[in-house]
């Protein structure tokens, strides 16, 4: 056996298979030798680990180490990835397309039991797939598909039933024609994808992010026909045209050619590290056999493109229905408790294309108001109106330059415009209230940087408003909140991050918070919670799909950031590009003890829809503070 140096201190190692080499395959098994993909599957504690094998002509098998037929399936198949199901290391799921039918197989791999098993299968509608493969995380498995026309489709499969899997659809995308294969970097969270004629597209497979991609360029002759990935973020190209295979190193986002022999014309591949080596099995064109090669000390470089994780991730009981509108429609919300029957407290939403939505703490639209483009929303209780206390919503309307007020029905907590408000805001934007003793104020800013109060008085059924304060940041501004007992304002600059104005002195606005490496531009939307009288300001860092929180009573101290993840048993999609939020400790019913957080969710998946907002339990939020602070 030759070694070869290469730069990085790579080298390679032929172990071309005809039965001698490491785990070698037993000459006389045709699975081994004659089979288009062949995976290793490595499971802990099993000293003789298993293969899996897929074939055009002979079907899908699971293999002993020496070769022989465990279990096999009859289906004809191209194509192989393979994933453990969450928390196992003895099942899982091999996907594979049937050539006969242009069906996408999941099969259930049971390596204990030495089983295969069919349970699912998927067709894309009026086109044929092309490429497939899986990805997963600690709690799901996803399947991706790729059609002649270029479309994805990303699905999450539901392995909850013992008889038959489900899939339930995630997201799609374009990506054009000519694919030959996609692979995916659990760790990275990264979808690679294969263009014959051009080279390997880099994506997120976050549905969060959006689409965008990245071209890993090769060279301009060769035409690209398998990518595959591990888990440990090693990623790798072959051609039938190039006696090679291409390593990917992130570092300097090239793929680097390792050279195999002048007579192997490798077709597919599949990957596996094994220590701190990384075995290529491949099937080599010429000769119609397989065959496996070992890189050996090969580095672990992982590509991360998913702006990396949050520290914690809540996942949402619930989520409202979308929104009318499509693009980017809904903004921010407002909670409205029942302080009589707090369980059927409500939450308000802006779609700045149409008006306002009420929803029910299951996420129902109950009433939708087309009063205009209303941006932010915000409420405040108890207000005398003409000898009648009610409750009053605001909402900064772009429609008509003006505060659109609304009159709450404390019964039902459903809202009636009372009317709108003028301002001289060219462009109305963020708004929030605030009490202080008898007043009733409106804080509302323009997209120019200007900010304004307006002092809302009623005579006779009519609301007034008057503008008693103004100043303008240097950029634009947005989200605020106002704690009405402690006279002061919170309020963002996007750019730049959170300031605080002392409503009782005349000092200086101070700048409490800016965007570091955990919380980016743009600071959107904010809101107070409060856990044992102590005020914690959460705000929307909306450029890394996280959420920063602040202990304001105790030097305005930043505690952490979190993210609202997906609920793959309810199939909710996480939240990502937040605009606006909201939050409350009131206790809410028996399901809802700590208060409720809800926000703006910019990516609607699973399955794709127009903008609505998640609903996430006060508990989660309480005792991530509680465990921050102690």
């Amino acid at each position: 056996m030759k070694c070869l140096s290469f730069p990085l201190s790579w080298f390679l190692c032929s172990l071309f298979t005809y039965g001698h080499t490491k785990n070698a395959y037993a000459s006389d098994e045709p699975w081994l030798t004659h089979a288009e993909f062949i995976y290793p599957v490595n499971t802990l504690g099993v000293d003789e680990r298993p293969y899996l094998a897929v074939s055009s002509t002979q079907g899908v098998a699971l293999l002993d180490t020496q070769g022989k037929v465990l279990s096999s399936i009859d289906i004809k198949s191209e194509h192989l990835d393979f994933r453990w199901l969450p928390e196992s290391s003895q099942v899982g799921i091999l996907s594979t397309l049937d050539i006969n039918s242009g069906k996408v197989q999941l099969i259930k791999v049971d390596v204990a039991a030495g089983e295969l098993r069919a349970m699912a299968e998927f067709s894309a509608k009026n086109t044929a797939i092309d490429a497939l493969c899986v990805g997963s995380s600690s709690e799901h498995v996803e399947l991706y598909t790729v059609d002649v026309d270029g479309s994805v489709q990303q699905l999450a499969i539901n392995t909850k039933n013992i008889e038959h899997w489900y899939l339930h659809p995630v997201r799609d995308f374009t990506v054009g024609p000519n694919i030959k294969s996609c692979a995916v970097d659990d760790t990275a969270q990264t979808l690679y994808i294969a263009e014959e004629n051009i080279g390997i597209w880099r994506y997120s497979a976050n549905p969060e992010h959006e689409v965008n991609r990245t071209l890993l360029q090769l060279p301009t002759e060769l035409e690209v026909e398998y990518v595959d990935a591990t888990s440990f973020g090693d990623v790798a190209v072959v051609s039938p045209d190039s006696n090679h295979i291409w390593l990917f190193d992130s570092t300097n986002t090239t793929f680097n050619p390792i050279a195999l022999t002048h007579d192997v014309a490798p077709k597919t591949l599949q990957l596996q590290r094994e220590g701190t080596s990384l075995v290529a099995y491949l099937f080599d064109e010429k000769s119609g056999h397989s065959r496996n090669i070992e890189l050996s000390d090969i580095s672990t470089k992982q590509g991360d493109i998913t702006q990396g994780e949050a520290q914690q991730s809540f996942t949402p009981y619930g989520q409202t229905q979308p929104v009318q509108s499509y693009g980017d429609a809904a903004d921010d919300p407002a909670i409205w408790v029942n302080s009589k029957v707090p369980s059927q407290s409500l939450v308000y939403g802006t779609d700045k294309k149409s008006g306002l939505n009420v929803y029910d703490l299951e996420g129902k639209l109950l009433k939708s108001l087309p009063v205009g483009r209303v941006n932010n929303v915000d409420i405040r209780y108890n207000i005398n109106v003409n000898g009648e206390t009610v409750d009053i919503a605001a909402a900064s309307n772009r429609t008509s330059q003006s505060i659109s007020l609304f009159k709450i029905d404390r019964g039902t907590g459903l809202p009636s415009l009372l009317g709108d408000l003028k301002t001289d805001l060219a462009d109305p934007y963020g708004l929030c209230m605030g009490k202080y003793g008898k007043d009733l104020a409106v804080w509302i800013n323009d997209t120019d940087g200007r900010f304004q109060r307006y002092n809302i008085e009623f005579n006779n059924n009519m609301a007034t408003a008057t503008m008693t304060m103004q100043w303008t940041v240097p950029s634009q501004p947005e989200g605020c909140v106002s704690d009405d007992e402690n006279l002061r304002l919170f309020y963002g600059e996007e750019s730049t991050g959170v300031w605080l104005k002392n409503l009782d002195e005349k000092s200086a606005d101070t700048l409490i918070a800016t965007a570091t490496s955990d919380v980016h531009a743009d600071i959107e939307g904010m809101s107070l919670f409060t856990v044992n009288d102590q005020h914690y300001l959460i705000v929307s860092s909306q450029g890394n799909n996280r959420y920063a929180v602040y202990a304001v009573d105790d030097n305005n101290k930043y505690l952490g950031v979190f993210a609202v993840g997906a609920n793959w048993t309810k199939m909710i999609d996480g939240a990502s590009e937040t605009d606006g939020l909201d939050v409350t400790s009131h206790h809410l019913g028996q399901a809802l003890p700590d208060g409720l957080l809800v926000v703006q969710d910019g990516h609607n998946v699973m399955p794709k829809a127009a903008q609505n907002f998640k609903l996430v339990s006060g508990t989660l939020l309480r005792n991530w503070i509680l465990e921050k602070i102690n």
